[in-house]
């Protein structure tokens, strides 16, 4: 079965109250200026993106949300969790303003032993998905963790729903 990757389309972070603990960023590279969103090292900090579920969706998918991070460190762990909502957005409509997240389990992700080498975490999907919905994303770094030692900011590059299609 084949599988595709959708881009997620980051938002916004959460400020009602973690307002500074993650933001857009760009870092200055040797050869290009790279974009990316930034949570703060040490503390809680939230991004928020969305993305549509495909009319070719396989019935019974095996959907993942991929993060492309990296870090301007050489050691050190960050704590990461994604959570999830499907809303039915055109056939049955359903409320935005949902009570809670499907959250998936956190990973302590150790960073590679070379500075701004990206690295790709995958967290399985664990709710139901229909073609067509809108699935809104938390992404949560848990900086306040035990396993969270790294000494500097985590960078988010990227992120993707991978999904199989028919």
């Amino acid at each position: 079965m084949p599988t595709i990757q959708i881009p997620v389309d980051l938002r916004n972070p959460r400020i009602t109250s973690l307002g500074g603990n993650s933001f857009w960023s760009v870092v200055a590279l040797t050869a290009w200026d790279a974009g990316h969103w930034e949570f703060v090292k040490d503390v809680e900090g939230k991004v928020y993106g969305l993305v549509r579920i495909p009319k070719s969706m396989a019935t019974t998918p095996n959907a993942k949300i991929i993060l492309v991070i990296a870090a301007n460190a050489t050691t050190g762990v960050t704590t990461l969790q994604v959570s999830t909502k499907a809303v039915e957005s055109l056939t049955t409509p359903e409320n935005f303003n949902f009570a809670s997240f499907n959250a998936i389990t956190a990973q302590d992700i150790t960073v590679p032993a070379t500075a701004y080498l990206a690295k790709e975490v995958s967290f399985t999907v664990g709710e139901t998905l229909a073609a067509e919905d809108e699935l809104i994303l938390e992404l949560f770094h848990d900086g306040d963790a035990v396993n969270d030692t790294l000494a500097v900011n985590t960078l988010l590059l990227d992120c993707f729903l991978e999904i199989d299609v028919t």
